[in-house]
């Protein structure tokens, strides 16, 4: 998982042309003190700076961003990838 989430960022950070204000390490993974956050950390930090925010309430999140939806308060986006 740490190695994906280290590529993924890289190809997002290319995309962007390396104009990148932060990294956040946030949910489950900003929990891991003892692995993820340092190699995450070690590996990412010659993007941008990096912060670290635990949670751990991605699901209502979701739930909570779906229910705005289905009730009209915001517009669903929608991402293609480009051709």
């Amino acid at each position: 998982m740490a190695y994906q989430i280290v590529k993924w960022t890289g190809r997002m950070a290319a995309v962007l042309s390396g104009d990148v204000d932060s990294i956040i390490i946030t949910g489950g993974i900003a929990h891991d003190s003892r692995f993820m956050v340092p190699w995450l950390t070690e590996k990412l930090s010659f993007i941008a700076p990096i912060s670290v925010v635990p949670g751990g309430n991605e699901e209502l999140s979701l739930a909570m961003a779906c229910s705005r939806v289905l009730e009209g308060i915001e517009k669903a986006k929608e991402y293609r990838r480009a051709e």
